[in-house]
């Protein structure tokens, strides 16, 4: 008897206390919160990093598909008779360097001498002939250098033209982003030798890019490329005497192989009908989360980055990406910059010339 009333005890003394339970209860609550808060954080900045990710592998590979064909970019320039006046009637008194085809670069719009028109390509942008062999005529298509006019900008604007048209007007909203546009004009369509620049009557801005602002406006013979690509710089440089890096060629970022038809200036000539020998090339991209904010932050209207103000003075290029960079951040933007050099392979820079 005494012996089962002892066990019996021990029994009892060793069970839990229902204030016990209760602890025990709460403290695996919290633990369970705490877990599943955790968890969810984690797989928020998985998703974040997810579609991230995703966004720069596309520009990355954007990147790479603009610096391949801008290393290939051409004029085929050559010597020609010079003639006083350009009166072909009188007997030359020289050679002077010509070409048919076209390079120029700079800022896009909001600037002196701007490549396109219009307030929503932000930056810069390029636009060049190269033998590409891009054709619709399926006789041609195994011309493999076909000559095409090619270009690369930033537009700002919504998807309607890239989208299945039942989508637009309908219930589903439209994606204002910026965009890396690429500009592909077919040899059939080119609008090079229609304007004839070599013979042109009266040269200027104007008429000298009508080639690649006339195809540029038009969603047939432009893709994008890349989005939320919000800034695209564009550096012509050299080596100098010093075997140094100089941007003397283009001092305010614009370069045009044509400068000598509307300027008459030392820097003009000797531009003249020249690829410049080196272009460092920068994209600023944004990922998918970003450009979402952005939106709805701005709704249609482009945001302000303050690109406009930086990018035309390539002495301060370091600083005003900087700025750039430091705009980001404070708006809790992601972002990621590429950059490059590239050598232009047919650019010749030599004493002939």
């Amino acid at each position: 008897m005494t012996h089962l009333f002892f066990h019996s005890r021990r029994q009892t003394l060793q069970a839990f206390t229902l204030i016990e339970l209760l602890l025990s209860i709460g403290i695996l609550s919290i633990v369970l919160v705490t877990t599943t808060s955790l968890l969810n954080t984690s797989l928020n900045q998985l998703r974040v990093s997810e579609a991230g990710f995703g966004q720069f592998q596309e520009s990355q590979a954007a990147f790479e598909t603009m610096t391949s064909r801008l290393s290939s970019c051409e004029l085929n320039p050559y010597y020609d008779y010079q003639y006083p006046g350009n009166n072909l009637a009188t007997v030359p008194t020289g050679y002077k360097l010509e070409s048919d085809l076209h390079f120029v670069s700079g800022r896009a719009s909001g600037g002196t001498n701007s490549l396109l028109q219009g307030s929503n390509y932000p930056s810069h942008a390029v636009f060049f002939h190269g033998t590409f062999g891009l054709t619709e005529q399926t006789p041609w298509k195994g011309l493999g250098t076909l000559l095409n006019s090619w270009g690369y900008f930033i537009e700002f604007g919504d998807d309607s033209t890239e989208r299945a048209t039942f989508l637009n007007g309908g219930a589903t909203p439209p994606r204002y982003r910026f965009r890396l546009k690429e500009l592909q004009v077919p040899s059939e369509a080119l609008q090079t030798y229609a304007v004839g620049l070599s013979t042109l009557p009266s040269p200027t801005v104007a008429n000298l890019y009508q080639w690649f602002r006339i195809p540029a406006a038009d969603s047939a013979t432009t893709h994008t490329l890349a989005e939320n690509i919000i800034a695209m710089v564009i550096t012509p440089l050299m080596t100098n005497a010093a075997g140094n890096l100089s941007n003397e060629l283009a001092p305010a970022y614009t370069y045009d192989s044509r400068t000598y038809q509307y300027a008459s200036t030392g820097l003009a000539e000797r531009t003249r009908h020249k690829l410049p020998p080196l272009l460092r090339i920068t994209l600023v991209a944004l990922d998918e989360v970003s450009a979402q904010q952005l939106q709805d932050d701005n709704g249609s209207s482009m945001p302000d980055l303050g690109i406009g103000g930086l990018f035309s003075n390539p002495s301060q290029y370091e600083s005003d990406l900087a700025t750039l960079e430091s705009a980001l951040v404070g708006q809790k933007l992601r972002y990621r910059v590429f950059s490059t050099m590239i050598r232009l392979r047919n650019a010749r820079w030599t004493n002939q010339y």
